[in-house]
């Protein structure tokens, strides 16, 4: 007989080791305890779980990617991150394509080329969550010896890691050998601090290799800081001063430094300040010609750091500035239009997409506020997600606890 979903997660809140676990598992991105509840469900009979276990299972016997292959940096060292921005493009108006410019909207396929380190370090992070999932779910070692074996190869082996910093970042060649702007790709490493939290339950990641891996995070974090191109980047104004904010306090909480993400707290709510309009609206986000994509992903920042805020004991989902504006109105602002029941107004090039990340956003915002409407928003855009979604299978309530 299959145990009761609701029984086993009370097992577990209430099971001694369940509190001695509880500091390494203060996921960001996830809810431990709905991943418990989901655990304890009726996996097999969930087409998102097949395919999980499907890719993990591919995932076995793929080569490590490592950040030394492809062209060199400008600053000559193989082990330093180096990659165009997605935005760069050849100069259409010189014969070698130099100086390359910008242009918002469309991405460069150069930038995911085999010369630069960015698609290898996407694929690395995209293999480890997956692994570190069908780790969790299973309990299999083997999907955790593998997440560990790609951890290892792209962080801590001396050959072949990968130096702390992202200065040659988002390079505009012939103009900059990386911008301020190419710290907006280690956003990803916040969801994958949350998988490595789940593979710190396993056997094959080691305690040695977790206090390497967290003193790498430390190391990122003071260059985040100290660096004059980090400094530049926590002065935007969008969503790009924002996720530096959400990555300071993601890796600070990992890196076991609470001081350092507790001294972010105070611009998180200037950043409030800054971006969220009287309506909800993100005028930064709306001016771009993704602008749906960039208002669900302006958001998403400030999620990320209202839930690394709830570890430091901070409630930043109801923080408010002196004339009421916060999180709730940027929530209200997008559910009609998510809803479809109103019609985006702004440029948006991606008519008729939902934007990455929504279902995510929304999950949270059900549980964090009473307001039907976000409950309403999060289930529509669950069951209009494929049976194969790993965000939808992640975001299920099934228990039918509401």
């Amino acid at each position: 007989m299959r145990k009761s979903p609701i029984l086993y997660l009370l097992v577990i809140l209430c099971s001694p080791s369940f509190g001695m676990q509880t500091p390494a598992l203060q996921l960001v991105y996830y809810d431990y305890a709905q991943l418990a509840i989901i655990k304890a469900g009726d996996l097999p009979a969930k087409p998102a779980y097949k395919s999980l276990l499907k890719q993990a299972d591919q995932l076995l016997s793929v080569p490590a990617e490592n950040v030394t292959d492809g062209d060199v940096p400008p600053s000559g060292d193989v082990h330093d991150f180096f990659a165009i921005g997605k935005l760069a493009f050849p100069n259409p108006n010189t014969a070698d394509g130099m100086p390359y410019v910008r242009r918002d909207g469309v991405t460069n396929p150069e930038a995911d080329g085999s010369r630069y380190d960015l698609s290898r370090y996407n694929t690395t992070l995209s293999r480890v969550n997956q692994l570190c999932l069908a780790f969790y779910f299973t309990g299999q070692e083997k999907y955790a010896q593998k997440a560990s074996e790609l951890l290892r190869i792209w962080f801590l082996d001396p050959k072949t890691k990968m130096n702390p910093n992202l200065k040659n970042a988002s390079a505009l060649p012939g103009v900059y050998d990386g911008m301020p702007i190419g710290i907006i790709f280690s956003v990803a490493l916040i969801k994958t601090v949350d998988h490595i939290k789940l593979l710190s339950l396993s056997k094959s990641w080691t305690q040695n290799d977790d206090k390497e891996l967290k003193a790498w995070f430390s190391d990122y974090t003071t260059w985040l800081l100290e660096s004059d191109m980090g400094k530049k980047e926590g002065l935007a104004d969008n969503n790009h001063g924002s996720w530096y904010t959400a990555q300071i306090m993601a890796f600070s909480l990992y890196s076991g430094n609470l001081k350092r993400a507790r001294s972010l707290v105070s611009l998180a709510r200037k950043q409030i300040d800054q971006q969220i309009t009287a309506v909800g609206s993100m005028p930064r986000e709306l001016s771009r010609q993704r602008s749906l994509h960039y208002s669900v992903y302006g958001l998403q920042a400030f999620v990320t750091i209202a839930r690394c805020m709830d570890h430091l004991g901070e409630d930043l989902w109801h923080y408010k500035t002196s004339d009421g504006r916060g999180m709730h109105l940027g929530f209200a602002f997008l559910s009609p239009y998510l809803l479809g029941k109103k019609q985006w107004s702004w440029t948006n090039i991606e008519k008729g997409k939902t934007p990455e990340g929504a279902l995510d956003l929304f999950r949270w915002a059900a549980k964090k506020y009473d307001d039907p409407l976000f409950k309403e928003t999060s289930k529509h855009l669950e069951l209009s997600a494929p049976a194969s979604s790993i965000s939808a299978f992640l975001s299920s309530d099934s228990t039918g606890l509401k």
